[in-house]
Order: C-alpha cells, then sequence, then structure tokens
C-alpha cells in the first residue's frame, strides 16, 4: 500500500529511530527504501548494520548527488500505491502515519497532507510547526484545482503521502539541480496538479532541528545561490499557471518575505560582494515589476501567514517598511534596503553595570567535568583566607547547596541564572559588594559561562561583558581534558541533571555539538574578543593524576598558594547508569519530577557499574583527530599541550567492552526510586537555595524585591506592591 523513502547521507545517529518509527505504525504492506547518497562515508556493510531487522530495501547511488536525486531514485524504486517521504533524522508519531495513510484511502486525495512538529535542538521537546498551526490543522477534503489555497504554503513533501499514480501521471520528479531547498518546487508543481486535497488536521511526523541539518548551517554564497534560484522557479511557475490572480500575489508575497526574513543575503548584495555579482542582476528580474497595494493583506492565505508587523530577530517592520523594502529590492537598490533594515533592527536597551577600574577580574568559565566543583569547594573553604590576601569571592550570586548527588555545588550559577532572565537587582548586588570591598583580585567560577551549546552564546557571551562592565584586567580561566572522555562526561552531565539535551542518545549530542566542542578558537574567541588578551588553559587531566586540580587553579588564576583540602566528590555516573536515565528524561516529560526521581537515585547509586566508555574506540579516535585538527596549536599556545600521541595509543590498545543488557541492580535501584517518587503525584520539585547576596545590601526593587525561594508570579508581585504601598 505504501512505499516510505528515506534519503540518507549521514544521519547514523537518527536512522533506525526513523525507520523504528514507520515499523511501528503497525502496517503490514509498507515497502522502506533507504536511498545510500554518500557511498564515499558509508558502503553496503555500513548500511546493512544501520538498517538490519527493519527490512529495509536499500539503493545505493555510486557518488553523491544531491537530495533530490536521492528521492527520485525512491519514487523510480517504488511500488506502493502511494509514496511518503521522510527524511533519515525525522521520525513519525505512534499511530500518525498509519492515521494519514487511513485517510489518504478514504478519500482518494491526490495529496494527503498532515501537519508536522518541529523538535528544539538537544531536546525531544516539539511544538506544532508555526505554518502548520495557523493553516493544516482542519480536517477536511477538498475538490478542484487549487480549490484547497491553502494548499500554496504547504512546508514541504515530507508533510504529505502522495498517490503515485498521481506522481507518474503528472510527470512529478523532484528538480536534481536543486541539491538543497528542493521541497518548495516540489510542492507547488504538485499542489497546482492535484485535483482531490485531503488534509487530516493533525500533526502525524516531527522534523529534528539539529545542529547540521540544511535549516541549522550558516549560509555561503553557493547556498543563496540555490536559494535565488529556488524563488525564480516557483515564481516563474506561479507566472505560468492559468490561475486567478491572487495565487501569483501570494508567490511573490512569499518571495519577498523569504528576502526580507529569512535569506539573511542582503548584507553581502549591499557590500557589492563579487560572489553575489549574478544574483544582484538576477533579483529584480526575479520580482519584475508586480507591485501590492495594501488589499494583499486582507487575504486570508497572507494574513495567516504575514510577519509584517510582528517583532522578530530583524525587529518589527511596519506596512510602509515593507513596501520601501520590496520596492528597494525590486529596483536592485540593496543599499537603501540594508539601511531601512538597519533603522529596524532592534536596539537592546544598556545593561546596567558599574565600572571596577581598579580591579582585576578572574573568571573561571569551568567546562563540563573539568574539576569545576571541586575548585568552587576550595573558593568556600578559603574565602577567608583569599579575603586576607586580597581576593574577593562573591558570595552574591553564589549557590552553596543544590539538591543531587553528593558533592554537588554551582559556584555562581545564581549571575548566571540573572543573566538568562534579566535579573537586574542581583547584578547590583554583585557590584555593590565588590565595591565595598578593599580586595583588589575578583573571583567569579561557574560551568555554565562558557554556554558552550547554546546557538546564541556569542550575544549571551556580550551580555555578560555588559554585566560585569570595565575592570583594570579579565583574565579567563579553563580547564581542559581529553576531549573524547569531555565530551561523554558532558552528556552524562545532562542526562544526570535533568537537563532537556539528557533526552537525546550520546551519538546524537555528537551530531549536534561535537565540532563546537573540540574547536577551541571558537569556544574561546569571544572571551578573547572581549578581554583583549588570550585565555589561560591548564591541563585537569594532568592535575588530576598529579592530585593538584585546586594547586593548578590557583596557579593559572594567580591566587596564593593555599593547601588542598578534602572535599566532597561530584563523580560521572557509570555507562549503564547514563543509558537507563536517559529513557528517564525522555519518557518523564516534567522537569521538576524528572530532578527529583533521578536525585533521589544518586543518592543510593548501584555499586559496581562499567566504567566503559559508550563510544568505540575508533568513534574517540575520531573526535581526538577533529581536535586535534581544529585546536592543537591554538590551546598549546594557551597552556594546554597534552600527549595526543599517548591519547591514540590508549584508544588502540584499549579492551573495549560494547554496551550490552542494563544490569539488574541499576533496574532494581530505579524501581525502587519510582516507587518512592510516584506515589507523591503533588510533591513539588525539591528546593534550590536560592544565591547567595550579601545580608547588608541595598533593598531589592522590582521583581526581585520580594525574598521568595521561588521566584513570584508577576501578578503576584503587582498584588503585594498594590498591598504594601496601601499600608504605607
Amino acid at each position: 500500500m505504501l512505499s516510505v523513502i528515506v534519503p540518507f547521507y549521514n544521519e547514523t545517529a537518527f536512522l533506525r529511530a526513523a525507520l523504528r518509527s514507520v515499523r511501528n505504525q503497525g502496517l503490514d504492506d509498507v515497502e522502506l527504501i533507504v536511498v545510500n547518497d554518500n557511498p564515499d562515508a558509508f558502503g553496503r556493510d555500513d548500511l546493512a548494520a544501520l538498517t538490519d531487522g527493519f527490512g529495509a530495501r536499500v539503493i545505493h547511488h555510486l557518488e553523491n548527488r544531491g537530495l533530490s536525486a536521492a528521492r527520485n531514485t525512491g519514487i523510480t524504486a517504488a511500488n506502493g500505491t502511494h509514496i511518503a517521504f521522510l527524511d533519515a533524522d525525522d521520525y513519525y508519531t505512534p499511530g500518525g502515519l498509519a492515521a494519514q495513510l487511513a485517510y489518504a484511502h478514504e478519500t482518494g486525495a491526490d495529496i494527503t497532507h498532515a501537519a508536522c512538529y518541529l523538535g528544539a535542538e538537544s531536546s525531544v521537546h516539539t511544538k506544532v510547526l508555526h505554518r502548520d498551526a495557523r493553516l493544516h490543522l482542519s480536517r477536511r477534503v477538498v475538490d478542484g484545482r487549487m480549490t484547497a489555497q491553502e494548499a500554496q504554503f504547504i512546508v514541504s513533501s515530507w508533510s504529505s503521502v502522495y498517490r503515485a499514480e498521481f506522481l507518474a501521471d503528472n510527470d512529478l520528479w523532484f528538480d536534481p539541480e536543486q541539491r538543497k531547498f528542493e521541497d518548495r518546487l516540489f510542492v507547488l508543481h504538485a499542489v497546482t496538479a492535484a485535483r482531490r486535497i485531503a488534509f487530516l488536521g493533525q500533526p502525524v511526523r516531527v522534523w529534528r532541528r539539529r545542529a547540521g541539518s540544511i535549516s541549522s548551517q550558516a549560509t555561503t554564497a553557493e547556498t543563496h545561490l540555490l536559494q535565488v534560484q529556488l524563488l525564480e522557479k516557483c515564481m516563474d511557475h506561479m507566472r505560468a499557471q492559468d490561475l486567478p490572480l491572487r495565487f501569483e500575489k501570494r508567490e511573490l508575497f512569499n518571495t519577498v518575505s523569504r528576502l526580507i526574513w529569512d535569506m539573511d543575503i542582503l548584507p553581502y548584495l549591499a557590500a557589492g560582494d563579487v560572489d553575489y555579482a549574478d544574483m544582484a542582476a538576477r533579483i529584480p528580474a526575479l520580482l519584475g515589476d508586480d507591485s501590492f497595494g495594501h488589499d494583499i493583506f486582507a487575504d486570508p492565505m497572507v494574513s495567516a501567514t504575514s510577519r509584517v508587523g510582528m517583532r522578530t530577530r530583524h525587529g518589527l517592520i511596519n506596512r510602509a517598511r515593507f513596501f520601501a523594502l520590496h520596492k528597494a529590492w525590486r529596483t536592485g537598490d540593496y543599499v537603501k534596503a540594508q539601511r531601512l533594515m538597519d533603522e529596524c533592527a532592534p536596539r537592546p536597551a544598556p545593561l546596567p553595570a558599574r565600572d571596577q577600574p581598579q580591579r582585576r577580574l578572574v573568571l573561571h568559565i569551568g567546562l563540563h567535568k573539568t574539576g569545576t566543583t571541586f575548585v568552587q569547594h576550595h573558593l568556600l573553604h578559603h574565602r577567608d583566607a583569599l579575603a586576607r590576601a586580597g581576593v574577593l569571592v562573591p558570595e552574591t550570586g553564589f549557590d552553596r547547596a543544590v539538591p543531587g548527588r553528593r558533592g554537588a555545588l554551582s559556584g555562581h550559577q545564581g549571575l548566571v541564572r540573572a543573566l538568562r532572565d534579566g535579573d537586574d537587582a542581583l547584578w547590583r548586588a554583585f557590584h555593590d559588594e565588590v565595591s565595598a570591598s578593599p580586595a583588589r583580585t575578583v573571583v567569579l567560577s561557574a560551568e555554565n559561562l562558557s554556554f558552550p551549546t547554546e546557538p546564541d552564546r556569542d550575544a549571551r557571551i556580550a551580555q555578560l561583558f555588559q554585566r560585569l562592565g570595565t575592570w583594570a584586567n579579565i583574565d579567563v580561566i579553563a580547564a581542559l581534558r581529553a576531549p573524547h572522555a569531555y565530551i561523554e562526561a558532558f552528556h552524562a552531565e545532562w542526562v544526570a541533571s535533568a537537563h532537556p539535551g539528557g533526552a537525546r542518545s550520546l551519538p546524537e549530542m555528537l551530531v549536534d555539538h561535537a565540532d563546537r566542542l573540540t574547536d577551541m578558537p571558537a569556544l574561546f574567541a569571544p572571551f578573547e574578543a572581549a578581554t583583549g588578551h588570550p585565555v589561560t588553559l591548564y591541563d585537569f587531566d594532568a592535575a588530576r593524576r598529579d592530585d593538584g586540580v585546586w594547586a593548578s587553579f590557583a596557579s593559572a588564576a594567580g591566587l596564593p598558594a593555599l593547601p588542598t583540602t578534602d572535599a566532597p566528590q561530584y563523580p560521572t555516573p557509570d555507562r549503564d547508569s547514563v543509558r537507563l536515565l536517559q529513557m528517564v528524561n525522555v519518557l518523564v516529560a516534567n522537569q521538576a519530577r524528572r530532578r527529583t526521581l533521578l536525585d533521589t537515585y544518586f543518592a543510593a547509586p548501584p555499586v559496581g557499574g562499567t566504567r566503559h566508555s559508550l563510544l568505540s574506540p575508533d568513534r574517540r579516535a575520531e573526535i581526538v583527530a577533529d581536535f586535534a585538527e581544529r585546536s592543537d596549536d591554538f590551546c598549546a599556545a594557551r597552556g594546554y599541550a597534552p600527549d595526543m600521541n599517548a591519547w591514540r595509543a590508549a584508544l588502540a590498545n584499549e579492551d573495549w567492552v560494547p554496551p550490552g543488557p542494563i544490569p539488574g541492580d541499576c533496574l532494581d535501584v530505579l524501581t525502587d526510586v519510582g516507587v518512592q517518587v510516584a506515589g507523591d503525584v503533588d510533591a513539588p520539585a525539591p528546593l534550590r537555595t536560592p544565591a547567595s547576596a550579601p545580608a547588608k545590601g541595598p533593598p531589592r526593587t522590582g521583581r526581585n524585591r520580594y525574598a521568595f525561594v521561588i521566584r513570584p508570579r508577576p501578578w503576584l508581585v503587582r498584588l503585594l506592591d498594590r498591598l504594601l504601598l496601601k499600608e504605607d
């Protein structure tokens, strides 16, 4: 009944989940076709291992030909009465594809469309795709060519099930010249040919946003050329159709909107970049002489999809500005278009900060599992001794206690949270504490100060330095460890701390973040740009071998040599616990309950779990190679020069055992813990000890004036304000 075509390039971490989501539909008569479009990297044995157990037909291209060609290969090979497309890193919801196929048979539609969920990067959380939510959540069947007007705004081919005979009769194929951004053109050709379109009215598929996917990759001149080429072909197709003018106007509106909001091509055109000269000439021809009146916004399809008048990352573009931009694009006046965009660009309000021009700041941006907690215990233990030596470890924003595993400490995470929440009061309290101290050196330590996995980390770091203000000197300190061990420990920390990323497997995390976490020049570039000098790095593995984690930090930070003390250990969970608790993160949606369950698990964890890696030695050797290529010289110039040959030798000689069944004692502990936690359905999450602030400080203002352990809702703050004013 159905052929599902799955193009494959390098989605090894996701392919089996995609195939399983098809097989779990309960459909007996489904043909799975996997098209390998990356034969240089993945041979027949590789694909056989990835598809084993799913009964998939695997077709191997002789060379990489692009996504359009891979889908065409699948169409040619398909035997089903209906055809669906699934990207190798996406998946169907339980029963979703089955419901969509049943509706396709019930209605006899040429195209049966279903809405889509959008998945967040590094998370299993999803939401209905915005355009689908506005246009495609009503169940209905529409007859007649383009009678279903919302079909022109279907996002992609993978959201629909097609009658195979309909595709053949209308000679519908993907354009092989569009190696990327192929879907929009195929959809337009399909919907303008269809005589019956059915809308299921519910989402059935999850589109994962992930690093390395087309939707998250940085654009290049080649990418922009493909996008311009796509817009040309879509406009040409709609202009050639014997349809009412409104359809062409809608396509033109969509084209102008793509140029303004989505493509980020304008700065290159305005600057006269030579690589964009051809595109600069083609865009006015693409737009032609057509124009809009205000009545375009009365069109129900446009009003449902327009971003005019909305606040976006480009600011608020009103109707007048939209018309002016369209005219500038149409006439090729890209300098004017750029000026118009700049005038709309959001300008963040200046952040309150207080300059400290006579003081030195040590910013310890500890990376995950590099002894940061151990250092923070020592900063607390030696706080008075450091103060006598002219070093302040601020109380403000320092979390002294955190629920969870023994030894857990998070340092100045309170300041990190205040940064994210726009909490001015805590940052003012921090500067007040610094100003009141005679110390000439101030130390801040928090794991998340590097924001290594945040997509907008450069903006976040810029915001941090705005909050910090001007200092006589800012020294950024970080410990590094063997990258293959660091990334795995980072993943384990996400799993153990109920982080949203803890629901993803380690291979999935590598897809999203391995490039970022092995590229030290990119990781530290924003800090070096802000401080004007190189960061200081030291070797965590060497320090740990020599029992000198605290001493190494103190030396790197230029602090007095104070003795190492006994501090609680904060161990990384074994791989069996990581695998088991990843399932907890997947299955328990409520983060507070998840954290309670995990914290209780670690209160008395199983003993004797294997310390083997989740990754094979060969995969870890690839991580080492990536690190060496990207970061070796950079790190050596800043104090971190490990023996990478020793890493390679250890990996080559490692007696590694692949993960097997999860041990019964781990399952028993989780079962016991689950019973304890499940019985208290309405139990609140464990309270986080609030970020400390000096006992004598300025009165709290605004949202932070009330000393609640949990931040109150805004309506409660307003109510208390009124009551206090009434009492006054």
